[in-house]
């Protein structure tokens, strides 16, 4: 029976799907972009993000971990490729695959869009201890690996439970 106060789950989840929709927003991928200096489309940087994190993808092992089509991230390539910020080569084990990588540029692109971010992290936890700050970051990264959310090419949430089970809160149990 539901007492009107809000369950942690329920706050934290708002919290979350207020953290990612606003940090993946168009207004503020832009706004790290130029800050860094950084001159490529809002929706462009994830993808910056992605190959600095894993280093050389195919194609769609990106549009996997970028959770968009094929298509989509085909078009954010052409551009990426323009700008001078990827390479593309021929997988040597799929002569149909293409490979991605961050050129020279991209690499430093992605340094600088990591540095910003990490500028806005310490901004936002100006207030808050070294210790709660570090014990922050590890619950985030539990909780991620908790629900089965990967950051690897090719994973998907298709291993997440298509339901899960009822928690009752303590009060509910008596």
């Amino acid at each position: 029976m539901p007492t009107g106060v809000p369950s942690p789950e329920n706050e934290l989840l708002q919290a979350l799907t207020l953290l990612v929709a606003r940090w993946s927003s168009p207004n503020v991928q832009r706004s790290v972009a130029q800050s860094a200096g950084v001159t490529v489309d809002a929706g462009d940087v994830s993808a910056l993000y992605i190959l600095g994190l894993h280093g050389p993808l195919r194609a769609g092992d990106l549009a996997d971990a970028m959770h968009i089509s094929r298509p989509t991230v085909s078009k954010q390539l052409a551009r990426l490729e323009r700008a001078g910020m990827i390479t593309r080569e021929s997988d040597p084990n799929d002569g149909r695959a293409t490979i991605v990588a961050l050129s020279a540029e991209g690499a430093s692109a992605h340094r600088r869009l990591l540095a910003q971010g990490i500028r806005m992290m310490r901004h936002a936890l100006r207030d808050v201890s070294r210790a709660d700050a570090t014990a922050l970051a590890a619950q985030v990264a539990d909780l991620v690996a908790r629900l089965g959310v990967t950051d690897s090419p090719g994973d998907s949430a298709g291993d997440l439970p298509r339901s899960y089970p009822e928690r009752r809160s303590e009060e509910d149990q008596s």
